[in-house]
């Protein structure tokens, strides 16, 4: 009965409702003294390690005034919070034009970017075309409300960060078009979540001339940008921001777009802050003119904005997070190493490492029913890991090709990591 008080989008969208999976990971947070049989979550991608950081920072720093407590200067993000970030990503990201305020516009987190994007620049059952595997909220940013569809692009083994990875871009392309499909933009996350890989610069030039081909939108989700650590690994390539080489010859300015945040780079996802650099004048207004359902608050801005404006104090916290990161990855892949399981190579930013788990996947269920399907075959293992209070996220969840890989967030403290992994090869009878 109490469907039937909603609408066809109201069940629909019930129905895809993640807080029941959640809510018991998010509240029931292993601690090795507090809390020594609570979940480990090792799928979350959020800065454990350095939110201590950012919380000494603002109890020491940030000091209010009753305008902090007022509507501020709307939903677009304030004049001095846009200026701090438009010099924050001119040194960063190595522009090579200087951003001008003007062209950030600031909403409650990427999430919502993605979402005000979808709404403006397509038609529902339009779609946006993405890598797999990708970020698995993508899916539910661009289709909840908006209605756009997700096109994915395998690449079959391929090396889908070089250039020739447009092959397969034009192959889900067309195959979307002759389906009666349009394609109104690409998803590109650079550096890449699940796989912790940076795009060459080669490949970002393949990627806007695709674009400029077909007249679609590129957006360039670059979160981690600062998230790049120095790694031993011959497969690894440096952070290169679309913003940092002259890319009209490539792609038309109007169809260029970079969104950013606090949630990563800053430890900072509780602020529920993000951005969007466009120059395309049109955008600016449509996006703008909706963004107040997408509204952050003055009191998340002033710690943002001092954050930005404090250059000594970003520097130093953008070093120790580096270092700790690069020293969460060398741990994960040493403990991998140890146990003789694969993962992919060439992860030198953000907080993960994507783990091969398909020579480990169940042959049959608790039941002793046989999986003939590999995804029922990692739904299985799943299952197993939240009977162990365990949580990484699965492979199907991020549009992977094949089953059986899982990301793993270690970004974190060593003996949660160290917990995680015990539990995992008890699992695995490693």
């Amino acid at each position: 009965m109490a469907y039937d008080t909603l609408s066809s989008r109201g069940r629909a969208t019930a129905n895809t409702s993640m807080r029941k999976i959640l809510t018991p990971i998010l509240a029931d947070n292993y601690d090795p003294e507090t809390n020594p049989t609570g979940y480990v979550n090792m799928g979350t991608a959020e800065n454990y390690i350095m939110t201590p950081a950012v919380s000494k920072f603002a109890n020491q720093t940030i000091r209010t005034t009753s305008k902090t407590f007022t509507y501020g200067q709307g939903p677009w993000g304030s004049s001095r919070l846009r200026r701090a970030m438009a010099s924050h990503m001119s040194r960063h990201f190595h522009s090579v034009y200087p951003i001008d305020a003007d062209d950030i516009l600031f909403a409650n987190g990427i999430t919502s970017l993605c979402e005000l994007i979808a709404f403006t620049i397509a038609e529902p059952n339009d779609a946006i075309l993405l890598p797999s595997p990708i970020y698995q909220a993508f899916q539910t940013d661009f289709s909840a409300k908006a209605g756009l569809k997700c096109v994915f692009a395998p690449f079959h083994g391929s090396d889908q960060f070089a250039p020739e990875c447009i092959t397969y871009y034009e192959q889900a392309y067309q195959k979307a078009e002759a389906n009666g499909t349009k394609i109104r933009g690409l998803l590109l996350c650079n550096p890449h979540n699940p796989l912790g890989k940076c795009y060459p610069r080669s490949a970002l030039i393949a990627l806007m001339r695709f674009c400029q081909s077909h007249e679609i939108h590129l957006l360039a989700d670059e979160v981690y940008a600062l998230s790049v650590y120095d790694i031993n690994d011959d497969a690894a390539e440096p952070f290169t921001s679309v913003l940092s080489f002259d890319s009209s010859e490539y792609i038309d300015r109007n169809l260029l777009h970079v969104l950013y945040g606090f949630s990563k780079d800053f430890a900072s996802g509780g602020l529920r802050l993000g951005c969007m650099h466009t120059r395309n004048p049109a955008l600016m207004d449509a996006v703008g003119a909706i963004t107040q359902f997408a509204w952050s608050g003055s009191m998340n801005e002033l710690v943002a904005v001092s954050m930005l404006e404090d250059q000594s104090w970003l520097d130093g916290f953008v070093a120790e997070s580096r270092r700790l990161l690069a020293q969460g990855n060398l741990l994960v892949r040493d403990i991998l190493d140890g146990k003789g399981i694969p993962y992919f190579k060439g992860s030198n930013a953000g907080f993960f490492i994507w783990m091969d788990l398909r020579p480990w996947l169940p042959e049959a269920n608790d039941k002793g029913e046989v999986l003939e399907d590999a995804w029922d075959r990692e739904a299985e293992l799943v299952k197993r890991f939240s009977e162990n209070k365990l949580y990484f996220t699965d492979g199907k969840s991020l549009s992977a090709e094949e089953a059986g890989w899982f990301r793993v967030i270690f970004s974190q403290e060593q003996t949660v990591v160290k917990e995680g992994f015990r539990r995992l090869f008890k699992i695995l009878g490693v």
